[in-house]
């Protein structure tokens, strides 16, 4: 019988109906991201902080203002500019609306999670020396998510032993991963490009030479993390 332990990588997308990420449909072009987390089980909320991103600087100042008056949202505790398409906000949540703490109850370990255009998803890791028994609590966890809103992705994936556990974001310095963020966001990576190299400089005020050494810092490291994974 074979006892190893085994990890599988988790996926899933939902719209989470009156929870503030389901009003970012609101705000075209907006997109956050998870940076940290902690609950506090016992007094009923958990402390955030995430990066808000978007394409235009009168919606994101819109979502900003707006934010603390949305769904599961108990006190914003500060908002940091950036620049003007890019803020950090550091809130507290109603810790039974938060649905990363489902995902935790049932094993799992949240390395990140994205809301867009109403839809949130996460990304987890879970290891298990019982299939059935993971397979169980996925079960009654897509269940419970469906009780707060609508599944729309559902993926577990096996991940081989040999795999690196290690997110290729991490390695990012600061500005390599808040560059990163708004060179795509802002469509660097598109065809025909949304802006060019001279437009992020001026944006980060920073020369058009350090621009292109930073992204393409950020742009090796995760290329490396994936070809090494692979």
């Amino acid at each position: 019988m074979n006892n190893m332990t085994k990890a599988f990588k988790f996926y899933v997308q939902v719209e989470h109906y009156n929870d503030w990420s389901y009003y970012t449909r609101d705000f075209d072009g907006i997109r956050t991201s998870m940076r940290y987390y902690y609950p506090f089980k016992e007094r009923g909320f958990s402390f955030e902080v995430i990066t808000v991103t978007g394409t235009k600087s009168d919606i994101v100042k819109s979502f900003i203002r707006r934010f603390k008056y949305l769904g599961n949202i108990i006190d914003v505790v500060s908002i940091s500019k950036v620049n003007n398409r890019i803020y950090e906000v550091v809130f507290l949540g109603d810790i039974k609306g938060m649905l990363k703490y489902l995902i935790l109850e049932h094993g799992g370990i949240v390395v990140s999670s994205y809301v867009g255009n109403g839809i949130k998803d996460f990304t987890a890791f879970f290891f298990t020396k019982n299939i059935n028994e993971l397979e169980t609590s996925l079960s009654k966890l897509h269940n419970e998510l469906n009780n707060y809103g609508k599944v729309l992705t559902f993926n577990i994936t096996n991940i081989p032993r040999t795999a690196i556990f290690t997110s290729p974001i991490y390695g990012l310095t600061d500005i390599e991963r808040r560059i990163l963020q708004a060179a795509y966001h802002r469509g660097f990576f598109s065809y025909p490009k949304g802006v060019n190299l001279n437009d992020l400089a001026r944006e980060f005020n920073i020369s058009k030479a350090t621009m292109d050494i930073h992204l393409r810092n950020a742009l090796k490291k995760i290329i490396s993390s994936y070809l090494n994974n692979e």
